[in-house]
């Protein structure tokens, strides 16, 4: 069963006295794509900032992973946003951006001060209840008030103490790890040290193919003595290693890096920070997973708008947030370029499992990534569901005019599976209409079918038509109202055409009172 991971319950959020979020209720699950959608000044974008900590709502919970946070700041979160104009640092290199979190943040710890935070939820919740409650005496309010201190104070020395457990354990992790690593090296520094046989016999062999390779090029030019050499450089290059205990050297220089890394992690982990090669490799992975691979030198002034895109995603994910909050990162590329990210980073969520949180106003954009999508107008949520729901099946008539293109008619239910609209009957699917009851009849442009008048439903005159790349848009003009159909079948304006529609293409929805 899916895991909730966000819980949004009754949010209200208002500026200036204009509500732009009412009675918001959603949840999303652990690994989930959800894109809220609408149009501008729809309160999509306060909700991600809600979400994210940059807001605060006037009512209601924000619920994260098990607890409200509400109250809690951005930096103190599991979330990481990606912002519309990216928000790069322009005077730091795009490994420096990348990195930034990674030297600035844990999300190890912050996991570990949530986990104490929780653990005192239900208490503060009870308490609350309590302190609201008319009953509730003076005498109760100031001991309930005192313990509100008392827990905060608890809550900041349990997080002191899990610090030092977590210090305390990544101290042992370090020292176990290299330790075995540097008995390995110098253990094989020992073997081949004390192997006088080896080096001698390597020796000896060394000489003897020197002299072998100098009968061979005796009196050559050059050229043909480069040659050989080249055939016999693999093996001068083993034997000579051996000879001259390059290999030894070798494994000193590895040593001399593992105590160095040693160091830098052992002295970072007193702070609960990345050491600074461990950083430098999540860095390059990140670069890696946003096909950015070369690019850590590069100035931020010298790359294109969707190189810099990829920058703020990559700096957004390298420190491994469980949600990403991402507000229309695509809407200054162009439409080619729009396109590849769309399906990259709905790659890039499938890959690394973390929660996509999504804003766009754009209805193709959500129905393309999103596996859920919540369409908002004026501060309200009009439907939920998945990209197939929304567009097949739209709740009302927002939603049927927002997401994709619509033919909305205004109907009656007659009977059991049948609807009357421009005074014609139709076979449907709907069944929880009552015979007689006032609906609107939405149907796609792509549904309606093109016939010969003698077998057609409706009849029309075509208005204009319009060439759309992959199909041609009619305008026909049916009994006064005009019909918007896409069709691969090109038509001239005034033609008289037939039409039908199947019944499973038909979708009904009720009618909003006003």
């Amino acid at each position: 069963m899916p895991k909730k991971l966000i819980e949004l319950k009754n949010i209200y959020k208002s500026f200036d006295d204009e509500q732009v979020v009412k009675n918001f209720n959603l949840y999303v699950n652990k690994n989930e794509f959800v894109t809220l959608v609408g149009p501008s000044g729809c309160g999509k974008t306060t909700t991600l900032r809600m979400i994210g900590g940059f807001e605060f709502p006037d009512s209601g919970d924000i619920i994260l992973n098990g607890e409200r946070v509400n109250d809690i700041p951005p930096y103190h979160r599991p979330i990481n946003t990606v912002f519309q104009r990216y928000a790069l640092f322009p005077h730091l290199s795009v490994f420096d951006n990348i990195a930034y979190g990674l030297r600035n943040f844990n999300r190890v710890f912050e996991d570990v001060k949530s986990n104490v935070r929780k653990s005192y939820e239900k208490e503060k919740k009870a308490l609350a209840t309590k302190l609201q409650n008319k009953n509730t005496t003076k005498e109760e309010k100031a001991e309930i008030k005192y313990r509100f201190k008392e827990i905060k104070a608890e809550i900041k020395e349990k997080i002191f103490d899990e610090k030092e457990k977590l210090y305390d354990a990544n101290l042992s992790e370090i020292e176990k790890r290299y330790d075995k690593k540097e008995k390995e090296l110098l253990d094989k520094i020992e073997v081949l040290e004390n192997d006088t046989v080896r080096i001698n016999n390597a020796k000896d062999e060394l000489e003897k193919l020197e002299e072998k390779i100098d009968e061979e090029t005796s009196g050559m030019k050059k050229t043909e003595r480069t040659k050989v050499l080249q055939k016999y450089n693999k093996e001068l290059v083993i034997i000579r290693k051996i000879a001259y205990q390059e290999d030894v050297d070798e494994l000193y220089a590895e040593l001399k890096t593992v105590y160095k890394y040693r160091a830098d992690e052992e002295k970072s982990a007193k702070s609960l920070m990345m050491s600074k090669h461990h950083i430098k490799e999540a860095v390059i992975d990140a670069l890696k997973l946003v096909k950015l691979s070369g690019f850590q030198n590069r100035k931020i002034s010298n790359m294109s708008g969707g190189q810099q895109q990829r920058v703020a995603i990559a700096r957004a994910l390298v420190n491994k947030p469980k949600i990403l909050l991402l507000d229309e990162p695509l809407a200054a590329l162009d439409l080619k370029l729009r396109q590849n990210m769309q399906y990259e980073l709905k790659e890039m969520q499938r890959q690394l499992g973390i929660t996509f949180i999504y804003v766009t106003h754009d209805q193709e954009e959500a129905l393309t990534m999103s596996d859920i999508v919540v369409v908002m107008d004026n501060g309200e949520i009009q439907q939920i569901g998945t990209p197939q729901d929304i567009y097949n099946e739209p709740k009302n008539r927002f939603v049927a005019s927002f997401i994709g293109e619509s033919n909305i008619i205004r109907a009656k239910y007659k009977a059991p599976k049948q609807v009357e609209f421009m005074g014609t009957v139709f076979d449907c699917t709907d069944e929880n209409f009552k015979n007689g009851e006032i609906c609107d009849v939405v149907i796609r442009p792509e549904d309606f079918d093109i016939v010969p008048l003698e077998e057609a439903k409706l009849k029309g005159i075509v208005d204009s038509i319009i060439f759309k790349g992959v199909v041609y848009e009619i305008c026909a003009i049916i009994q006064g109202v005009e019909f918007v159909i896409h069709k691969y079948e090109k038509f001239e304006v005034g033609d008289e055409i037939g039409l039908t529609v199947d019944a499973f293409e038909i979708h009904l929805m009720k009618v909003k009172k006003p």
